[in-house]
């Protein structure tokens, strides 16, 4: 500690004696006095105390560091640090991204004419935006009056100063008019007729108030000019939550989002500057230029965040994705007996159709093509199945906790807002675990006897094993101990989770294209076929067009794994577990049914673990994402666990099967 202090006596000493301008001193001063990420959380900046007792003893240091400071910062322009500074500079996500990353490791060096030059060499620290926030109005007060420097409002609204942040206001100000008037944002909010478009006033009300502050009357007409905009902007702001409120109806794109995200960035710093024009009621000439100080420094170290610009970026997106997945998830979920009798029967149906592509991608094995030619049969006969499992209505038990995840999410999302134990959701849970479990066992145990049936009947009817030769390479497959079954388990899992966002894109892109509108009034159409048909296959595309998509990747997925693998040399397949139950018929077949008792049970052990890392990885990766793109807390997930926990002690039985 007493190092320190000498160190920061011996800064302020080479500070008396330095009559230039160069930001090395002033940038050895802030390193000294940057607090440690311990002393942040704990909302003590030692250093800067000892600096404010040192100023306040010692005159020569004193006038020494108030004479730098103002030769460092004399005709600095100020507008780009307020127009510029962490505001997206463009609709291009990666660019943006790009940029920060570049940026964060090589620091862009403004003009040096600006204050923003200043800023990116002294304060570059990713902690500095959080702990100059620390720092009290009454301190930074304090610090102003030792370094004489001028208070706020004392300033000549002529002054290069003030004209800087009416410079940008105005900037900021034709920025925000000129994305708000493009098609995509305008369509978000469709009743919005010229006159009433807040955006369009805004710009009067600050053109109207920029006049107003350069004839320099009163600050009482000021201030009621300034209120008018203020006004103007909070009608922005409501603009801009209906434009995302009827994402749900128009659906939103990538861009479109991006765009209205930049806007509501650009609103807001119009709103944080505008406040700093004129002195309200109440207002400390002192703390209020110390308190825009803080917004310089915050926004300059905010402008390299990486994750707090993707998180602010994906979040609706993600939200609208698993928006869609959560109302096609609550078909998943069953409530009551006749419910879960109907998932079983559904559940047997998808079984029963894996079965048959167990034995077609089987015989698939033995054509003689190309390596790319052995994918895309396995994939399509995987997407064949998976789209006629979706279209006859069936169910595929692992495609569920994508889905699923979402409505768990939304009753998170509400439970948390409402304060409760959880119980309600723990329940939730219950209904959602036995639906999963039914599903579960209407896939493989359909699967199991179905494929057996098939490839026994062909044995019967010409005499031959077609499971013999691939038989060894099925059992194996099973056996976690001789094969990577854990793995590539894991990966089946993350495409299941990536097929249900495809569903979701699909979904909201849709709406946003308004496609079933289209068909319906495709001029060709219209002449070749009725009302009733356009309206037939509309509903039909709106309907289902996110499964079938979904389902069809799934298969390619699925389908393409083993060949990428071979071609980069990885060990990577699949495993899925009714594709498990039904190999486990084929090679059970295969060898004549001459196993040993100790085979048989692993690959029924394994059939069981597949299953279970299936709907772990799926789940927890859908469950990760929901709860992401609502903002809630990853914290929260102990409580419902315990809640969890309560309800299966209290009721065991119905994780497993229906109330009575």
């Amino acid at each position: 500690m007493m190092e320190t202090k000498r160190d920061l006596l011996e800064i302020l000493d080479n500070i008396k004696k330095y009559e230039g301008t160069d930001l090395e001193l002033f940038s050895e001063l802030m390193d000294a006095i940057r607090p440690t990420a311990t002393q942040i959380k704990q909302k003590w900046i030692p250093n800067l105390d000892r600096v404010i007792q040192v100023l306040e003893k010692n005159e020569s240091f004193k006038n020494g560091l108030s004479a730098y400071l103002h030769r460092i910062v004399r005709d600095k322009k100020l507008s780009s640090s307020l127009s510029d500074a962490n505001i997206v500079t463009g609709l291009d996500f990666f660019a943006e991204l790009k940029k920060r990353i570049v940026h964060k490791f090589l620091p862009y060096q403004p003009p040096s004419d600006t204050i923003e030059h200043v800023l990116v060499n002294v304060f570059y620290h990713p902690s500095d935006g959080d702990w100059i926030q620390l720092i009290s109005d009454e301190k930074g007060e304090k610090i102003i009056a030792l370094l004489g420097i001028q208070g706020l409002f004392e300033r000549d609204k002529n002054s290069p100063f003030f004209q800087d942040i009416l410079f940008a206001i105005r900037v900021i100000t034709h920025r925000i008019t000129g994305n708000a008037f493009d098609a995509d944002i305008l369509r978000m909010v469709r009743n919005h007729s010229d006159n009433l478009f807040p955006f369009s006033d805004l710009q009067n009300k600050v053109d109207s108030f920029l006049k107003i502050v350069s004839r320099a009357p009163s600050d009482l007409e000021i201030i009621e000019s300034l209120k008018a905009v203020q006004r103007a902007i909070d009608e922005c702001f409501q603009f801009i939550q209906l434009a995302y409120a009827n994402k749900s109806l128009y659906g939103i794109s990538f861009k479109t989002h991006q765009q209205l995200m930049l806007i509501e960035m650009l609103v807001s710093r119009l709103q944080l500057i505008t406040g700093f024009i004129v002195k309200q009621e109440n207002e400390n000439s002192f703390q209020e230029l110390f308190k825009l100080f803080k917004t310089l420094v915050q926004i300059n170290s905010g402008k390299t965040e990486i994750r707090p610009y993707i998180n602010r970026s994906t979040q609706l997106m993600a939200h609208e994705i698993t928006q869609n997945t959560g109302k096609t998830g609550e078909h998943y979920i069953t409530n009551s007996k006749e419910e879960y009798k109907q998932m079983l029967n559904s559940a047997i149906g998808g079984g029963a159709i894996v079965a048959f592509a167990c034995v077609a991608k089987m015989e698939l094995a033995s054509v003689h093509t190309s390596l790319f030619g052995h994918g895309f049969l396995y994939a399509l006969n995987y997407a064949i199945a998976f789209t006629a499992i979706y279209l006859l209505h069936y169910t595929l038990a692992t495609k569920q906790p994508a889905m699923t995840a979402a409505t768990l999410a939304q009753a998170i999302e509400q439970d948390t807002k409402d304060n409760t134990d959880f119980s309600s959701l723990a329940q939730l849970f219950g209904r959602l675990f036995r639906s999963q479990f039914i599903a579960f066992v209407g896939n493989v145990f359909m699967a199991f006897p179905v494929a057996l049936a098939l490839v026994s009947l062909w044995g019967f009817l010409f005499k031959v094993n077609l499971a013999v030769h691939k038989a060894p390479v099925f059992i194996r497959d099973l056996d976690f101990t001789q094969s990577s079954l854990i793995f590539h388990s894991a990966i089946a899992g993350v495409f299941l989770f990536v097929s249900g966002l495809i569903s979701g894109i699909v979904h909201n892109r849709t709406k946003y294209l308004r496609i079933p509108d289209r068909i319906i009034q495709h001029p060709i159409l219209k002449k070749v076929l009725s009302p009733q048909k356009l309206q037939y296959i509309a509903n039909f595309y709106e309907n289902n067009m996110g499964g079938i998509s979904s389902n069809i990747w799934f298969g390619f997925f699925l389908g393409f794994t083993s060949t990428i693998g071979i071609i980069i040399g990885l060990n990577l397949d699949i495993r899925h577990i009714t594709f498990a139950a039904g190999n486990f018929a084929l090679g059970l077949y295969g060898h004549s049914f001459n196993l040993s008792w100790q085979s048989i049970l692993m690959s029924i052990f394994g059939i069981g673990l597949i299953g279970f890392v299936n709907f772990i990885v799926s789940f927890s990766l859908s469950i990760s994402l929901a709860l992401r793109s609502r903002g809630i807390k990853f914290k929260a997930l102990w409580q419902i666990l315990l809640a969890i926990k309560k309800q299966f002690l209290l009721e065991p039985k119905s994780f497993f099967l229906p109330p009575r």
